[in-house]
């Protein structure tokens, strides 16, 4: 197993678990402005590594009609996804929020059987219905949806969908999204936005960074992503969101009752039975390369 691999995707997990530590100092900005800095300075960050990594042509090529129209609607849910991150910060809502990213790879799983016609073992169908009474739970016991959760986990899916439309490298569909989305955000700061954060504003190192502070994840993400099977990045995600439980309940206070116990309950049950399967299929698969691999055998 690769450890340098491995040792990437924590350092990734680790920075997008611990967001809520970061996005909380910007708390004073409206949410919307949050985002629209956020994706303005997100886009000299990706055009210097793009340049570093020479991947100019891969970038032109990337605009091209085909690949284009597909990378503008995954704009527009990348840009929902980050937004709605960041207003649920400002509203003390993180919990929630994380319940959506515990989600995610199983609504990928259903976007998977939608929209691709993927089939799905026993294990995951169970899993998903465990997901589904845990997201019910929350309006049942504690008398309100978790939109937050579930507009992060259905924007992160749908993203993630919409990207597989089109064969184009990670940053380089990073970068086409951001250079997208840059006019709008451009101009909305500059008709709407406060702007005391080019001088003394406290938030304004918190704003500036931003685009850092999202784009570094990404990176390190897609290099684990060259150096270890998906099937165990996929499961090493879920340390994702339990970070940013943590980071909610004990560091900044959130609540956490039987309405969240019994909701989280049935989420992480769900997420052992995805886990399971998920390890159960990456064993079989090892098992008939094994058997591929002796000479005079095949699978």
């Amino acid at each position: 197993m690769n450890s340098g691999g491995i040792a990437l995707a924590m350092v990734s997990f680790f920075m997008w678990g611990t967001f809520p530590l970061y996005w909380v100092n910007t708390v004073s900005v409206p949410a919307f402005e949050v985002l629209a800095h956020r994706g303005f300075w997100i886009v000299p960050v990706v055009l210097l590594v793009v340049t570093a990594r020479r991947q100019w042509p891969a970038l032109r090529a990337a605009f091209r009609w085909p690949n284009l129209r597909w990378l503008m609607v995954s704009a527009v849910f990348i840009a929902i996804n980050w937004g709605m991150y960041v207003w649920a910060v400002a509203e003390q809502r993180v919990t929630e929020a994380a319940l959506g990213y515990y989600l995610t790879p199983l609504l990928n799983v259903a976007m998977g059987v939608l929209l691709f016609g993927e089939r799905l073992s026993r294990l995951k169908y169970v899993a998903l219905g465990l997901a589904a009474v845990g997201v019910a739970s929350v309006a049942v016991l504690g008398g309100h949806w978790p939109w937050f959760g579930i507009v992060v986990g259905i924007s992160f899916a749908c993203y993630s969908s919409t990207r597989k439309m089109v064969k184009v490298e990670s940053l380089v569909g990073l970068t086409v999204e951001s250079l997208v989305l840059f006019p709008v955000f451009t101009i909305w700061l500059a008709l709407f936005g406060d702007i005391k954060w080019v001088t003394t504003e406290s938030t304004a190192p918190w704003l500036i960074l931003g685009g850092l502070i999202t784009a570094l994840p990404l990176l390190t993400h897609v290099a684990a992503a060259r150096r270890i099977p998906l099937s165990l990045l996929g499961m090493l995600f879920f340390t994702v969101p339990t970070l940013q439980m943590l980071c909610g309940v004990w560091v900044l206070g959130e609540p956490f009752g039987f309405a969240q116990g019994i909701a989280f309950g049935f989420i992480w049950l769900a997420v052992a039975l995805y886990v399971a399967d998920e390890y159960r299929r990456s064993r079989s698969k090892v098992r008939l390369d094994q058997v591929a691999d002796q000479p005079g055998k095949t699978a």
